[in-house]
């Protein structure tokens, strides 16, 4: 429990940073929650003081509880206003730094992770704390000054009404503190399940065409079934509890007015009987914090799984660590020699997992204006490489330096700027072949998108796009041919200038047409290094030189 309260503790310090909208949650709720109050114990009063003494409201009276009204009004619409402001800010902020983590720890080659599963539970995760920062912490804040005047009330009235309420109030949160614990653990069952569903449900739809064309579908829908079942059963399950924790809540403030009366009963001797519907009200109110609470312990549960996990990954340790700024330094003010130009790999070794290596004393030297082509086997490593020239990891021995510049002393900027990757199949989104391609460079100029769109050929006749980088592109690339898609690809990748450019199979699914169109693409990169990763014929004929790499 001690952890559990620790995880939650830990995303309360990002409210510091909008200390005044908090501020402002916390006076309006007061104003509004000891607004109501105060109506309901003016009211009872004004009930009793009627029954017994025949004392009217009276026109002031009236005006105030009115006016008071009209307060509760406006404070509750404005506490509303700004909690949620409140929450939607702080989620915003904790989502920037939450997905920053994931950009500099992923991939983690070692998590054995699934992404898709890892991101939408997290996603899920900060959108739960909408709740912790607008429903709950100034709530409480305000439920302990109800507390703490009904108590007052209630003893000036009479200290027995302490006896009905107390215990009652001790009741109310005793109750869901008790199922706390598998509260917990069904929360973090519905969390894993929905994550995973989503993630499920997310690759059926990507592969729709696969699935169908091997006539898979049917057997990935009742996967897909069998486990929307069990996730609803927990559900179900998890309603009950809720269901019946508010019922004991309800009947709680049940006894506690039929104990207030029964307090007033044996107490009337010494009560004045105009306050007798003023404690049975206070003893109701009392409960007011006890059912805020319970709210709170009922979410909690959700509260701490969904917490953990953001401390968690908010923890993850980058994957690639920064160069000190000395290093950054020294690289950029260094001379480049004309026999480090290009790329250079050195005695790279890598390994996924320890004692398995996939890549062992690998060297090769592309020139300025040279096609290598990479061969080799499935699973020799060539896409390993790759990843390592666009440095998504870090090779476990040797170096790649691209221009005479170890990656490593590189920063982010300058490296995606050194080198660009073509991956097999380049993710392409909703919009414009101009936007898919300012994905790489969202600051670059107007000049340099048609650059590199005309290096690649989108704007020359015959490419099928008339309408040139205003084509509009369908979501996954839908409406460009294959062809048309590796253009933007290599576009995106060439937008920044690269000395170096790596190819992983990028022509593997064209077909003939389409990779000679690409391959006069790069017959104009005078000034880069290519490395082309290929299995096609024409494409390894199409290279300067071909490096074989063997399995480990």
């Amino acid at each position: 429990m001690r952890s559990a309260l620790a995880d939650i503790r830990a995303l309360l310090p990002i409210i510091a940073e909008r200390r005044r909208l908090f501020a402002e949650t916390v006076l309006w709720n007061l104003v509004a929650q000891l607004g109501i109050l105060g109506i309901a114990l003016g009211l009872a009063l004004v009930v009793g003081r009627t029954v017994a003494h025949g004392d009217g409201i009276g026109a002031g009276g009236a005006a105030a509880l009115t006016a008071l009204a009209v307060v509760v009004a406006l404070a509750a619409w404005r506490e509303s206003w700004v909690s949620h402001a409140l929450a939607y800010t702080l989620i915003g902020l904790l989502r920037a730094r939450v997905f920053a983590v994931l950009r500099r720890g992923l991939p983690e080659r070692r998590t054995g992770r699934r992404t898709g599963t890892l991101v939408t539970t997290v996603i899920g995760d900060i959108e739960t704390l909408e709740w912790l920062y607008a429903h709950t912490i100034a709530q409480m804040l305000t439920a302990a000054a109800v507390l703490l005047i009904s108590g007052i009330v209630s003893v000036s009235i009479t200290p027995a009404l302490l006896l009905v309420w107390i215990p009652l109030l001790a009741a109310g949160v005793a109750v869901p503190w008790l199922t706390s614990r598998a509260a917990a653990r069904r929360a973090a069952s519905l969390s894993r399940q929905g994550a995973v569903l989503r993630s499920d449900l997310l690759d059926m739809l990507r592969g729709l065409r696969e699935l169908r064309g091997a006539r898979a579908l049917p057997a990935q829908l009742s996967r897909i079934d069998a486990a929307t079942r069990t996730m609803a059963r927990t559900q179900v399950r998890e309603a009950s509890r809720v269901g019946m924790e508010r019922g004991i809540g309800d009947a709680l403030f049940a006894l506690a007015a039929i104990g207030a009366i029964g307090i007033v009963v044996l107490t009337s001797a010494q009560l004045d009987p105009a306050l007798a519907p003023l404690a049975v009200v206070v003893s109701v109110a009392g409960l007011g914090p006890a059912a805020q609470i319970a709210d709170l312990l009922r979410g909690a549960a959700t509260l701490r799984t969904a917490a953990g996990r953001i401390r968690e990954t908010l923890a993850l340790p980058p994957a690639l660590d920064d160069p000190p700024p000395e290093a950054r330094e020294a690289q950029r003010s260094r001379a480049v020699r004309p026999d480090e130009e290009g790329l250079v790999i050195d005695a790279v070794g890598f390994a996924y997992e320890p004692g398995r290596a996939v890549l062992e004393d690998v060297s090769l030297r592309v020139r300025p204006g040279e096609r290598v082509a990479l061969i080799g086997p499935s699973g020799a490593g060539k896409s390993t490489l790759a990843r390592l020239v666009a440095r998504l990891w870090d090779p476990d021995a040797g170096s790649i330096r691209v221009d005479g510049r170890d990656l490593r002393d590189l920063d982010t900027a300058h490296r995606t700027s050194a080198v660009g990757i073509v991956p097999q199949s380049s993710p392409l989104l909703r919009g414009t072949i101009r936007e898919n391609i300012l994905v790489a460079c969202p600051d670059a100029s107007e000049a340099q998108v048609l650059a590199a769109a005309e290096q690649t050929g989108i704007t020359a006749p015959g490419t099928g796009l008339p309408r040139g980088l205003d084509t509009p592109v369908r979501e996954n690339g839908e409406g460009l041919s294959g062809g048309q898609r590796a253009r933007v690809a290599i576009a995106r990748a060439l937008i920044r200038g690269p000395r170096v450019l790596v190819l992983d199979e990028a022509t593997a699914a064209l077909d003939e047409s389409a990779d000679a169109a690409i391959l006069e693409v790069l017959d104009r990169l005078e000034d880069c290094a290519v490395l082309m990763i290929a299995h096609r014929a024409s494409t390894i004929a199409a290279a300067h030189r071909t490096v074989a790499l063997a399995s480990c």
